[in-house]
């Protein structure tokens, strides 16, 4: 085993790592906060890949870590404040994120019953039935704005 290799599978370097993917993680998320909120959801699409890359990295990190519990009352004060600091952070950005989140969807479902509606009310203008008088309703509607040259003899 070479030095190199000892030294990547310290636990201090464990810690190093995570903090260092946590805040990559934190951009990634206030980035995708930031389009969630602009409303440009298809450019997201190129942040989930590298967000997937993140959290793999740091359940990987976090996994290792927990293998020795007794670790972190050994670790420096300070790295440990560093951790728990960006441990909130994240937190912090992942309950913005599912506001967010939460927020787009609402919207977008919003933006969906309105196109329903509209098509729904569309459909009902151009209607083909036929009223009492055997006069297509959309031609009854005409009618009132305007008169028609032809009458129905109802006689027959």
């Amino acid at each position: 085993m070479t030095t190199a290799t000892a030294i990547q599978h310290t636990p201090e370097t464990t810690v190093h790592s995570v903090i260092a993917t946590v805040k990559g993680l934190v951009s990634v998320m206030s980035r995708e906060i930031e389009l969630l909120r602009a409303m440009k959801i298809k450019e997201m699409s190129q942040l989930q890949e590298q967000k997937l890359v993140l959290v793999n990295a740091y359940e990987q990190g976090s996994s290792q870590l927990k293998k020795d519990p007794s670790f972190m009352q050994h670790l420096d004060p300070l790295l440990k404040g560093e951790l728990r600091d960006v441990i909130q952070l994240l937190n912090t950005t992942v309950t913005e994120n599912e506001t967010a989140l939460l927020a787009a969807k609402t919207s977008n479902e919003r933006l969906m019953q309105a196109v329903v509606e509209a098509v729904q009310e569309q459909q009902v203008k151009s209607s083909t039935s036929y009223s009492q008088t055997g006069v297509l309703a959309a031609q009854k509607a005409q009618s009132t704005q305007s008169t028609t040259p032809m009458h129905l003899n109802q006689c027959l």
